[in-house]
Formats: C-alpha cells, sequence, structure tokens
C-alpha cells in the first residue's frame, strides 16, 4: 500500500493552519496516542467504535485527519468489506498507521478542503477529535461534494454542553493537564490544542451548522458530562 503525496490548492488562511497542524502533528507522532488515552482516561478507542457502529455501511469510507489510524482500524474491524481511506496532512502519522495497519486500506496526504475523490463517491466522512481544527464552512463544502446521496459525516469532538463545564474544560486543559502536557508537547503544540477548544461547538449549534448544510442528524451520544459529542449526520435527499 503506497501513500500518495499529493500538492492541493486552497484558501491561504487554511492552508497556513493546515502546515501548523502538519508541524504539530509530525512532532508528537511518537506520543500521540498515549496522550490521547491518558486525556480521556483510556475511553477514546470504546468512543470511536461507538463512532463506527452508528454509521450506516457502504462501500467507501473516508477518515479526514485519521492520526495513526484508530478509525481506519475499527472501520476494518466493523465493517471488513468497507474500503477505508485515511487522510492526514501530517507524513509520520500516515506512515505510523500504514505500519500498524494491515488490509486494503489506502492512506493519502492531502488537504480536507480538497481532497483527490471523485464527485459522490464516497458513503462516510469520519472525523475523530478534527472538526474543530478545521474551517467548518470549507470542509463540509468538500465533504458534501465526495459524499454520495445519503452519504454521512460522523464526527467525534470536544462539544460546549454549557457556559460553565465549557469555561471547566478549558480550565482543565489549561492549568491542570498543561504541566503534563508540556512534558510531552512543546507550549506552541500544546497552545494549539488548547485554542482548538476554544473553538468547539455545543451539539445544538453543531447540528443548526449541519442543517445549513442539508445534512440531518440520525445519531447522538454525550460523554464526559457532555464535553464529548458524537453525532452522525446524513445528507438529505
Amino acid at each position: 500500500m503506497k501513500i500518495r503525496l499529493l500538492e492541493q490548492n486552497g484558501r491561504k488562511s487554511d492552508m497556513g493552519q493546515e502546515k501548523l497542524a502538519a508541524k504539530v502533528f509530525d512532532s508528537i507522532v511518537g506520543v500521540y496516542d498515549r496522550f490521547l488515552n491518558f486525556a480521556t482516561f483510556n475511553r477514546i478507542g470504546k468512543w470511536q467504535r461507538e463512532l463506527v457502529e452508528n454509521t450506516p455501511e457502504g462501500k467507501v469510507f473516508v477518515d479526514v485527519g485519521t492520526g495513526t489510524g484508530e478509525i481506519v482500524r475499527k472501520i476494518n474491524e466493523i465493517y471488513p468489506k468497507v474500503v477505508a481511506v485515511g487522510i492526514d496532512v501530517s507524513f509520520k502519522m500516515l506512515m505510523t498507521a500504514k505500519e500498524k495497519i494491515d488490509g486494503r486500506n489506502i492512506f493519502i496526504q492531502a488537504s480536507a478542503y480538497n481532497m483527490p475523490l471523485k464527485k459522490s463517491s464516497v458513503d462516510a466522512v469520519f472525523l475523530s477529535l478534527v472538526f474543530r481544527h478545521l474551517s467548518s464552512k470549507d470542509s463540509v463544502t468538500e465533504f458534501s461534494r465526495i459524499l454520495k446521496e445519503n452519504g454521512c459525516i460522523s464526527i467525534l469532538d470536544i462539544s460546549k454542553p454549557s457556559k460553565y463545564i465549557h469555561r471547566s474544560a478549558l480550565f482543565f486543559a489549561d492549568k491542570i493537564f498543561r504541566a503534563v502536557g508540556e512534558k510531552i508537547f512543546t507550549k506552541e503544540e500544546y497552545d494549539y490544542f488548547v485554542e482548538s477548544i476554544r473553538n468547539s461547538k455545543s451539539e445544538e449549534e453543531l447540528e443548526k451548522f449541519m442543517k445549513e448544510f442539508s445534512f440531518e442528524k440520525i445519531y447522538s451520544s454525550r460523554k464526559f458530562a457532555g464535553m464529548i459529542i458524537i453525532a452522525v449526520f446524513q445528507k438529505a435527499k
């Protein structure tokens, strides 16, 4: 299985953010899974499985921001006949995913805003702890292009259940976890994650936004007192 290196065109702001993301995730590839398990009290795998299990089966699934490939691994386990495509801007993350996952998966280094996939060719797009890092409008526009009729966008991400809890999450990320985080990441890298929490949406905000693009929620679940949202949105006919 080869990893294809592709140069994509996109807005300058989006490209700048993706360059930063590639730099950050290239630098933390060796500790990313360990930190994610620590930060979620070893629940991330269970949440990712729930996300995949509640997405209708199809022929081709795309995992955007695939990282070390854990969503792809779970797609293989739950839907063994589905072709899974992992896309990421981080080459080192893709290499790690490729090395640890067997099967007929495809891994591509590409932009979430300009994916090398045909129109109406994909049954579901997955985003595990990725959506808040993206430009919502630009990314969903691209997902809509590649999705088939009735295709799904499946999201697992940090949410804003209330102002109090969201502020608490920011406090823990910025004050409590920072001491551990900065032993693993640089200050710039950890700041990148903290800022992404500020950009998270509540379930209501996410649902309203997706409706603007003609996506209807077909499944949702909240974890961690509502600080984590698992949601599947289906493209309306």
